[in-house]
Order: structure tokens, then C-alpha cells, then sequence
């Protein structure tokens, strides 16, 4: 004889486990600090890279104006400016992504709470048959 409120809770299971689990179940591997690390480190190497692209773009769009002003340009002073737009595009970067892998974990640890309770809730309702 089937149980109603089995079925339904290990279909909520299911369903959650197929959707939202799978990165979920892999958000817990990590404590809540590397987590957060490893997301700002593939921020910043993204970043990174959008930068350099940024660069390279604008390069090419101005090139005729860089060409006619190459002797008289002030290299150390266009490479300080440079600096410090990465430096702050970087650090803006950072900043935000910290604040969304913070949210994502603290998400994802909420999400895992309600699993597992649901889990030991089934764990129980089964225990409870094999008395029986």
C-alpha cells in the first residue's frame, strides 16, 4: 500500500535534486571562505581578460589618432592611467562578485537545510514501517 505523503515528499525530493541539488550538493563540497575565493578568483580572471579586450578595442578604434601622436605620446603616464582603470574595473569586481557568492552560498546552504530535513524526515518515516 502506497503512502501518500511518502510519494509526494520524495517527489518534491526528486524534483529538487534534478533542478536546484545538483550545483546545490556541489556548493557544499567548499567551506563558506573558499567558495567565495574561488568565485572572485574566476571574477577576476574574466575580468581580466573583458579588460584586456576593452583595450585592445579601443586601440584598434583609435588607432589612426595613436599613430599620428606615437612621439609625442607619454607612455609612462598612459600606462599609470591604464593601471589604474584594471586596478579599479578589478576591484569594483571583486567587490561585487564577494557579495554574490556570499548570497549564493548562504542560498544554497538554506536549500540543503530543507533537504536534508526532508531527507531525515523520509529516514524516519521508514524507520518508523520497519517497527511495524
Amino acid at each position: 500500500m502506497l503512502n501518500e505523503n511518502k510519494v509526494k515528499m520524495m517527489t518534491k525530493m526528486a524534483i529538487y535534486e534534478k533542478n536546484e541539488g545538483k550545483r546545490m550538493i556541489r556548493t557544499a563540497k567548499y567551506f563558506k571562505g573558499d567558495f567565495i575565493a574561488f568565485g572572485v578568483l574566476k571574477t577576476l580572471i574574466a575580468t581580466t581578460f573583458a579588460f584586456f579586450i576593452v583595450v585592445v578595442m579601443y586601440a584598434l578604434c583609435n588607432a589612426e589618432g595613436l599613430v599620428q601622436d606615437i612621439n609625442s605620446m607619454d607612455y609612462v603616464a598612459l600606462g599609470r592611467k591604464v593601471a589604474l582603470y584594471y586596478v579599479l574595473m578589478v576591484a569594483v569586481f571583486a567587490v561585487i562578485s564577494g557579495f554574490v557568492y556570499n548570497f549564493q552560498y548562504e542560498k544554497s546552504r538554506k536549500g540543503l537545510k530543507r533537504y536534508f530535513s526532508r531527507l531525515n524526515k523520509l529516514e524516519r518515516f521508514y524507520n518508523g514501517q520497519k517497527k511495524n
